[in-house]
């Protein structure tokens, strides 16, 4: 099972005074925290997009797709963890992997009392669109008709959005 991780985080971080990439808890940034915990979840393939000119999540994880693409390298799932989410468990990340390889047709959202957060997994087969989604990733997903998993998690940090320096001190 091939899951590929693309990490978006390219924004510029207005709201965050700088790019959320960059922005450090406790001494690590956003981005290495969340590597490390994909790694120890068993993801070792992972894309962090950032540094390029596009006009939104989207056309991001465009960019991270066809990278791979590129190369000739098409996973069984994309795992879609947006760089402001970065409190999530290592254990979360695992229980994911799980439940999709069991439903590799399916999209696997995590949730916290009945509250879906991030991140999600996609089936590999799912592409960004070239046209813009007005409804964005959730609009793709609709779309594409395929089965939604809603799979409840002992793990806030799936809704923990950091969108300014204080959201730091909340989490």
């Amino acid at each position: 099972m091939q899951i590929i991780a693309l990490i978006p985080a390219a924004g510029k971080g207005e709201r965050f005074g700088m790019p959320k990439v960059d922005a450090m808890f406790n001494g690590i940034s956003f981005s290495e925290k969340i590597i490390a915990a994909l790694q120890e979840a068993g993801i070792t393939q992972y894309v962090v997009i950032r540094d390029v000119d596009t006009p939104d999540m989207l056309a991001s994880l465009k960019v991270g797709m066809d990278s791979f693409h590129s190369q000739n390298v098409h996973p069984d799932g994309w795992l879609i963890w947006p760089v402001d989410h970065p409190m999530v468990k290592p254990e979360t990340i695992s229980i994911l992997i799980k439940e999709f390889s069991a439903k590799t047709n399916s999209i696997i959202v995590p949730s916290y009392n009945n509250r879906n957060g991030h991140p999600i997994i996609i089936p590999g087969f799912m592409t960004i669109p070239d046209k813009p989604e007005p409804a964005g990733l959730k609009g793709i997903i609709l779309k594409s008709h395929n089965p939604i998993e809603h799979i409840e998690v002992d793990d806030d940090g799936i809704l923990k959005n950091i969108n300014t320096p204080e959201d730091v001190h909340y989490v």
